[in-house]
């Protein structure tokens, strides 16, 4: 049996309570990122002032940057000041605005994740930042600043004991050991196969070989200052230099995003608490995200180029959306899982109707789409561009207009590329997608969750009897391509059924 939560100890249920002092820690981050995110808007009022203000640049500087800290610091304290809340037995009312009143009404059914975050200040004294992620909003629709970690602990506790009241059918696991635990390896692999920094790295190649000859010039310019004429920089070492500062910088970007997992996932912890899924870690800000697994709505493994040398997946679960927006903040993220953990998650996160499907991209039980899929992206988008293109080129500048045919070849292997990793497999409620191009991703969603079904035809697919499934989620939409026609029906016809003969809520 599970161990009774805490008692929720509120200051007052039904009174409005104000949170600690050093809630004006988190309103002062938050002034800060608004600033800068709305950097101009807000910095120019001030800039105005120091260019009509008559002084030095050091006084302008002095004052400038005094009344940025007045104006921030006081702008927190009042925060903090018309911050109120006040805990329901069925919902948290929430007032903030210092001139512009706002009043957040947070019905614990609508909750689908419970989020904490805990910087230095707060670890030292046992206060967290506690976030609420509800059905229906983009990303964090309220925050409660600055309450004790006992306090975040028994109104998460309130909050689930709300939600398995309406799960009564539902059994419950029971509390067990962390299902994942990352250790220093686990961080090296997040770090290298960080999207950021492979796109950096994309780009380092050409913006070197633009500045090798600047940097031999500036060599050689240095070694002249120094007196140092005899010493000649030929084209091989001016290539090693640039090189060196392309591997140097390589490395930089390597130790930079390797940091970066430490900061945000050292000490990673996954849990399994009954019917609500957590996780923790952090280095410096410790991070601890909530869900629960009824309300998820899609399940995506993806594999990108380095992913797949390591061997290892990038697992997110995602919850129901109202628009793309802040899309990020709605999932669950498990940095890194091989496929055997996948597949022994999916059938905990989707017990007990589900999860007896895999998700592994590489297994042999996904079925192909229609290799006409292939065939029409080669044709529409291969060769009539690239014999259009040529025409006109051959037209202007000759037989030189012939390097555009270059565009079908590139076309076919893409082509060819997406075809041959697209598949999909299904059983009575399940479905899963795989896709790629360089990598992989497979998605999985159940029927009961789905909101509309649609099948479109191309006048190409039409002559070939082929067809495309769109299943639309409230978390995205999931699209099969060019399966047989008659199968798109079907599919869309049992999926109906499953939705409507389901009895138990879609998110």
């Amino acid at each position: 049996m599970r161990k009774p939560g805490p008692v929720l100890k509120t200051p007052d249920t039904g009174i409005w309570t104000r949170t600690s002092p050093l809630a004006i820690l988190f309103f002062f981050g938050r002034i800060i990122r608004l600033v800068t995110k709305n950097a101009w808007q807000s910095l120019a009022p001030l800039l105005a002032f120091l260019v009509a203000y008559q002084g030095e640049l050091v006084s302008k500087l002095i004052l400038g940057g005094s009344a940025m800290a007045i104006a921030l610091v006081t702008g927190s304290v009042l925060s903090w000041l018309f911050f109120r809340y006040q805990i329901r037995d069925d919902s948290i009312l929430i007032r903030s605005g210092v001139i512009k009143k706002k009043q957040l009404d947070i019905k614990f059914d609508r909750i689908q994740g419970v989020n904490t975050q805990q910087n230095p200040v707060y670890r030292a004294l046992g206060l967290v930042t506690v976030s609420f992620d509800t059905a229906g909003s983009a990303g964090n629709e309220g925050n409660l600043p600055a309450v004790t970690q006992t306090f975040a602990s028994a109104l998460r506790e309130k909050i689930a004991s709300r939600t398995k009241k309406q799960m009564d059918d539902e059994p419950l696991a029971m509390e067990q050991e962390a299902l994942l635990r990352l250790d220093w390896r686990d961080m090296i692999r997040i770090g290298l196969a960080d999207r950021r920094a492979l796109i950096i790295f994309a780009f380092i190649g050409p913006l070197m070989e633009q500045a090798g000859d600047q940097v031999e010039q500036a060599i050689e310019t240095a070694l002249k200052s120094a007196n140092l004429d005899t010493i000649q920089v030929d084209v091989g070492t001016g290539a090693l230099i640039v090189a060196a500062l392309i591997f140097a910088a390589l490395l930089l970007l390597v130790t930079v995003s390797v940091a970066a997992a430490f900061l945000r996932y050292h000490n990673f912890k996954l849990f399994l608490d009954g019917r609500t899924l957590r996780s923790h870690g952090g280095l410096i800000t410790r991070h601890e995200h909530s869900m629960d697994i009824e309300k998820i709505q899609t399940i995506r493994l993806q594999q990108g180029i380095v992913q797949i040398w390591l061997g290892r997946f990038r697992m997110t679960l995602r919850q129901a959306i109202s628009g793309r927006k802040q899309r990020s903040q709605k999932m669950f993220t498990i940095p890194v899982v091989t496929a055997e953990l996948a597949d022994t998650l999916r059938p905990l996160l989707l017990a007990s109707e589900a999860g007896r499907l895999t998700q592994n991209p590489r297994t042999d039980l996904f079925q192909a789409i229609s290799p006409y899929y292939m065939r029409s992206r080669i044709l529409f988008a291969g060769l009539v561009p690239a014999v259009i293109v040529t025409a006109l080129l051959v037209a202007e500048a000759g037989i030189v207009g012939l390097i555009a045919l270059i565009w079908l070849p590139l076309v076919a292997l893409i082509s060819w590329r997406s075809w041959k990793r697209a598949g999909y497999l299904h059983d009575d409620n399940e479905i899963v997608r795989r896709s790629g191009l360089l990598g992989y991703r497979t998605v999985g969603l159940l029927f009961r969750k789905v909101q509309r079904v649609t099948i479109s035809q191309s006048r190409y697919q039409r002559r070939k009897n082929l067809a495309s499934l769109r299943v639309y989620m409230a978390s995205g939409s999931v699209r099969v391509p060019y399966i047989a026609h008659e199968t798109a029906k079907q599919l869309r016809d049992y999926i109906l059924y499953k939705v409507e003969s389901s009895q138990r809520a879609w998110h």
